[in-house]
């Protein structure tokens, strides 16, 4: 029990910081983007906003993923499970997350081939190395693996608590 206390503690945490840089971004991007249309209206344009916007854009886009899947607000269709009985429902529900965890898996594998492809690249107008706009895809995918493990520890243990009391 300790084990998903600790997961569930820390996929909450992750949660919590992932809200705020989530927020952060999209702040970004609504300064960066006024601050393009103020200097195209009454100045020069500046080189650098439509790009850093961009890359903000790529980071709360991945990031909000993690938080949608922690709450389970990704598209579903469960229709058809909900007529079934409860322990049909759990072995679904388990065999989704499952075959989710080795999707995050694969795709951790792929975006760290990504970076390592692209670690010598840079964007042209902030002169960022580009590795650091495609470490957000791992990242994300590794925060979801947390949510992940967490909720199928969480689903596996549900009905053994229950059953004790």
């Amino acid at each position: 029990m300790q084990v998903v206390d600790f997961f569930r503690r820390f996929s909450d945490g992750l949660d919590l910081l992932i809200k705020r840089i989530v927020f952060l971004t999209i702040v970004g991007m609504i300064v960066s983007i006024s601050l393009q249309i103020i200097f195209r209206v009454f100045f020069e344009s500046l080189t650098w906003t439509e790009e850093l916007s961009r890359y903000l854009l790529v980071w709360s886009t991945f990031l909000g993923a993690t938080m949608a899947y922690k709450r389970g607000m990704h598209i579903s269709v469960t229709f058809v499970i909900d007529a079934f009985p409860s322990r049909f429902k759990k072995i679904v529900t388990v065999s989704s997350i499952v075959l989710s965890l080795v999707f995050f898996v694969i795709s951790i594998n792929f975006g760290i081939k990504l970076m390592t492809v692209q670690i010598f690249q840079i964007s042209p107008a902030l002169r960022l190395p580009m590795r650091w706009v495609y470490v957000g895809i791992p990242i994300s995918f590794f925060i979801m693996l947390i949510h992940g493990l967490t909720a199928a520890l969480e689903e596996l243990l549900k009905n053994k608590e229950g059953g004790g009391e």
